[in-house]
């Protein structure tokens, strides 16, 4: 899996859409601290919370 989609599949396990502007805001903080994880972390990170 390249890292893209890693983080997609990590942030649409931990988060739900909402209309809410902060919600909002809190998954665009959380994304772009998905971003600057390397690849191997991602790696860790999804089995710990997709599994």
């Amino acid at each position: 899996m390249d890292k893209d989609h890693l983080i997609d599949l990590i942030s649409n396990s931990l988060l739900y859409e909402s209309k809410d502007s902060e919600s909002n805001r809190n998954i665009s903080d959380f994304k772009n601290y998905l971003e600057r994880l390397n690849l191997e972390q991602l790696r860790a990170m999804s089995k710990e919370f997709i599994l």
